[in-house]
């Protein structure tokens, strides 16, 4: 990690990228009070023009699950990266683990590599895509909802136990778009610092038994002028966006690096080493995240299998 870092410090700067691959110069804000409120967001978490500067992300993440029992069942960690404006892309290797694992998205395409050797079961493949695209999804807020094609209402003031006031935001995305992790989310922002104090939303992994869940967003850190939350924690919710059972996930963020100048490749699917040797084995092997089907047993759908 200390090399990464190390490495990290000579990274280019904030040099112009190609069109395709940048924001739009004005953040596409909608009409009348959501627009107010998304640009009192966007202004908050370090304005428009730094997040058009920025054009990958790497941080460490770290992930912990815990059962209905309160006990955990895992912990994960990772270096994630993320190209910031090319859809869904991104790529974490393993960290601490006695063999090298590799996840993947690039599209609608998703690979884990442990070793070289290709993982296809199809449950870890699922499970591995909805933890990346929601990773790269919630590291994007707010600025994703000025840049996406995405319907964002204002569904007034709400106020909270303590005196809190959110504005809440809702943001409806197309239920194709492979880039987001359910079809709407509220955002429920401070009405006084502009940031995301929890998001409540709709998840669509085929493998959860709940679809309803609310993420906290806690401790932001400024990162070279892009405030970020350090941790979040996710709970099951009803309709309305009350939190009904204890947190079944956690997740911090580390070390957040912008501008390391990745090229496209580095995204890419690795060549395989082996490919003649069993996957399924590998699939089965408990010395990296497996984890993936230890992880996820307690929250998919007892009628669904990960295999």
């Amino acid at each position: 990690m200390a090399l990464w870092l190390c490495a990290a410090c000579t990274s280019p700067g904030d040099a112009p990228q190609p069109a395709s691959h940048q924001a739009p110069p004005q953040p596409r804000l909608p009409d009348g009070e959501a627009g107010r409120v998304l640009q009192h967001a966007i202004d908050a978490a370090g304005g428009w023009e730094r997040w058009r500067l920025v054009r990958d992300v790497s941080y460490i993440s770290m992930l912990t699950i815990v059962d209905p029992g309160r006990q955990v069942t895992s912990d994960s960690i990772g270096l994630f990266m993320a190209p910031l404006h090319d859809g869904a892309r991104a790529r974490m290797d393993s960290l601490g683990l006695p063999n090298e694992v590799r996840f993947g998205i690039d599209a609608e395409d998703t690979w884990i590599l442990s070793d070289g050797t290709p993982v296809t079961a199809p449950g870890q493949l699922a499970l591995t895509r909805f933890d990346m695209v929601s990773s790269l999804f919630w590291f994007s807020l707010p600025f994703r909802l000025g840049e996406d094609a995405v319907t964002v209402t204002y569904l007034g003031e709400r106020s909270g136990e303590g005196g809190q006031r959110w504005q809440q935001l809702k943001a409806e995305f197309d239920e194709h778009n492979p880039g987001v992790p359910g079809p709407w989310f509220v955002l429920f922002i401070d009405a006084d610092t502009g940031l995301i104090d929890h998001v409540h939303g709709r998840l669509t992994a085929p493998f959860l038994r709940h679809d309803l869940w609310v993420g906290q967003w806690l401790h932001y850190r400024d990162w070279d002028g892009i405030k970020k939350e350090r941790q979040r924690k996710f709970f099951p919710a009803d309709a309305d966006g009350a939190i009904v059972g204890d947190m079944v996930a956690e997740q911090f963020v580390e070390h957040v690096h912008f501008n390391s100048g990745y090229a496209a490749e580095h995204f890419r699917k690795p060549p395989v080493v082996d490919e003649n040797k069993p996957v399924h084995e590998r699939e089965r092997d408990e010395s990296w995240p497996g984890s993936v089907r230890r992880e996820a047993a307690w929250i998919i759908d007892s009628g669904s299998e990960l295999q």
